[in-house]
């Protein structure tokens, strides 16, 4: 049952692959009225406030360049301004997909096929909205080129901050991803390993470093310390379902302030007998049978192995250390859609469907008790699909995660997980002008984010609705 699960986490990922607020003067100065002899401004529009979570009344949104200039009454505009009415609509910073595997897109099980795919993807991501993104997994060369390239303009695409290539300890976990994409998944065995690698993503354009599972501690120690010298966010994911090498309490331990997929509490907060048995088999190095018929009777009980009084304190020290979770529950939901393998006898199908369903109950379980007890919540989808995120979006308001804290979780969260936010996040004077206007209200229901009117990005409109 467990490399079940191996093969379908596998399957998806290649097939698919603080707070900042506004400011609304009374009156704009006669200083900044004359300086706008151009720009766009967009009038009678509702605002989203990244500080309440609430919308404004109606107000202005001046752009000048990349930035936004103003934001209040702006009726004394004189000059050449672009005008444009935004009665009824509601003016968003632009969103972060904050997990994607962009590099993806180039490929093909075949080998590398050519740009095209990507650059048409990559337009569609900001035309809908998803003006950045935080890309947990690619090359380190394709992913430095595609930032580098949506950065000047080359092709239209989000702003991307990238890990590069995903690290873990040999055996690889995702070597069959270095078959299409070489430098998917990178080793990482020792220190001296760290201390080649880290430099090396730091110096060609990675902004974060993305762990997997299989590394022995006093590795990953060595890294996280590294990492935080090169000025590198770490993002963790602690694996598979069961027998975490990192589990997550561990990477909390170590200064990790975001943890993937909504699975992620699951081998830390088991009841204790199960804790006992399940931590033995790990430090016992077992073997792949006695692990998978533990996790045989995990899966079978669900919800029953979990220690609530575990899980309450560990979603407490995630508040406390102010670490965020994105719970990508996208992933579980489209694996669930694919069909089994053919060979499969009816036993194996039956068996790996309800593995999957079970992956799928989880992940909702923990991340609506992370949602519950406060856990920032980031959008992510763990893919390539432009509106993945938007999906995500509504699996977290399903799993209780209010519109309010969607939105911020797509914004303002990410920004500031990034260090971003004095520039992305938030409608405000002095931000970049990465803006998306709706047609409805997303507070009143999150699938409203669809309804685009129009997007800005670096102050330029990219999309607008046709009539």
């Amino acid at each position: 049952m467990h490399h079940g699960i191996r093969r379908s986490i596998v399957f998806i990922i290649t097939g698919l692959a603080l707070i900042g607020g506004i400011s609304l003067p009374a009156e704009r100065s006669s200083e900044t009225a004359a300086a706008a002899e151009s720009g766009i401004l967009l009038f009678n529009a509702r605002v989203f406030d990244a500080s309440t979570g609430r919308m404004s009344a109606e107000t202005s949104i001046l752009i000048e360049g990349d930035q936004i200039k103003a934001v209040g009454k702006l009726e004394d505009l004189q000059g050449g301004i672009k005008r444009i009415d935004c009665t009824g609509k509601f003016v968003l910073p632009g969103f972060f997909d904050s997990h994607t595997h962009l590099a993806m897109l180039t490929a093909s099980p075949s080998g590398p096929s050519g740009w095209d795919r990507a650059e048409d993807a990559l337009k569609h991501f900001v035309t809908g909205g998803i003006t950045q993104v935080r890309d947990l997994g690619g090359p380190l060369e394709i992913m430095k080129k595609m930032a580098e390239k949506t950065k000047s303009g080359e092709i239209l695409g989000p702003e991307i901050f990238y890990a590069g290539p995903m690290l873990e300890k040999a055996p690889l976990f995702w070597e069959r991803n270095n078959k299409i994409l070489p430098g998917f998944t990178v080793a990482v065995n020792t220190k001296e390993d760290v201390d080649r690698l880290i430099p090396e993503l730091a110096a060609n354009g990675a902004c974060l470093v993305k762990t997997f599972n299989k590394m022995d501690p006093e590795v990953y120690e060595h890294l996280a310390s590294s990492a935080k010298e090169n000025n590198l966010k770490v993002v963790h994911d602690p694996g598979t379902p069961l027998f975490n090498m990192i589990p997550l309490d561990k990477a909390i331990d170590l200064g990790i302030t975001s943890i993937e997929h909504g699975k992620a509490p699951w081998p830390a907060v088991l009841t204790d007998e199960l804790q006992e048995k399940h931590d033995r088999l790990l430090a016992e190095n077992a073997s792949p049978e006695a692990k998978s018929a533990l996790s045989k009777e995990i899966f079978a009980a669900g919800t029953q192995t979990v220690s609530m009084d575990k899980l309450r304190k560990l979603i407490q020290t995630m508040v406390d250390k102010d670490v965020c979770c994105c719970p990508t529950l996208l992933a579980p939901v489209m694996i669930s859609k694919q069909p089994l393998p053919k060979q499969m006898s009816e036993e194996e199908r039956a068996s790996s469907k309800k593995t999957i369903d079970t992956l799928v109950r989880m992940s909702d379980f923990f991340t609506g008790e992370m949602i519950r007890g406060g856990v920032k919540i980031l959008v992510g989808q763990d893919g390539i699909n432009p509106s993945g995120a938007f999906s995500e979006m509504r699996l977290l308001k399903d799993c209780g995660l209010a519109e309010p804290e969607i939105i911020k979780g797509a914004t303002i969260y990410a920004a500031r997980w990034l260090g971003v936010d004095d520039r992305l996040g938030s409608i405000s004077p002095g931000k970049q002008a990465n803006i998306v206007v709706l047609d409805h209200n997303p507070l009143d229901d999150i699938d409203n984010v669809k309804s685009t009117f129009l997007v800005f990005k670096q102050g330029k409109e990219v999309f607008r609705k046709s009539d």
